[in-house]
């Protein structure tokens, strides 16, 4: 009697520990499961700033470097040649001076004072985002490269210049956890006002 009683104790005892030896705790997915979506948001906030914030307000202010620039560029040619020069091909000249900061593959910089473009084209802008980012969020972003096709200028009102640019862009955590991609097209009215009239 005395040694089924042992038996049938030590039976329950180890069997117990094999359960909380085996049993995962729930406490640790739970808490893990809570960063992970606390990360989730934060990114997905960035990634909202992004596409509806960032992108416009850089594309507004790099144009309006731009157009200064163009502006810059005209006035320094008419003085250099003796007669007036005009841009031939207005949204050729603006997409390249907003990208590369160049005019006919030359530094629109080498061309006016003072110097406007050097290091603030967009793709200067969006290699600073990129950078950025990845220090506060640890994200990696990923745009794929603008070309003048994916650029519409035009003056649809007197005092505002209309720039549309396609732009995709891909955000990724560096632990792959998440991946946003998004094709959007920025669309911004630079204002004209108080510019030089070349």
């Amino acid at each position: 009697n005395k040694k089924g009683l042992f038996l049938t104790f030590i039976s329950i005892a180890i069997v117990a520990a094999m359960i909380a030896i085996f049993t995962p705790s729930n406490i640790s997915l739970e808490k893990d499961v809570s960063a992970v979506k606390a990360r989730v948001e934060n990114v997905d906030n960035y990634v909202f700033d992004l596409e509806n914030v960032y992108l416009e307000n850089t594309l507004n202010a790099i144009g309006r470097r731009a157009i200064i620039a163009l502006i810059d560029y005209m006035q320094e040619e008419t003085i250099r040649t003796g007669t007036e020069v005009f841009l031939a091909d207005f949204h050729a000249a603006f997409s390249e001076v907003l990208l590369n900061g160049t005019i006919n593959r030359i530094p629109i910089d080498n061309l006016i004072d003072p110097n406007i473009m050097t290091g603030n084209t967009y793709n200067d802008t969006l290699n600073e985002i990129k950078n950025k980012s990845q220090k506060a969020f640890n994200v990696d972003t990923t745009f794929t490269a603008i070309t003048a096709n994916g650029i519409i200028v035009r003056q649809l009102t007197p005092w505002f210049v209309n720039v549309e640019m396609d732009v995709s862009f891909s955000v990724t955590t560096a632990e792959g956890t998440a991946t946003w991609t998004r094709n959007v097209t920025i669309i911004t009215d630079i204002s004209i006002e108080r510019l030089r009239d070349p």
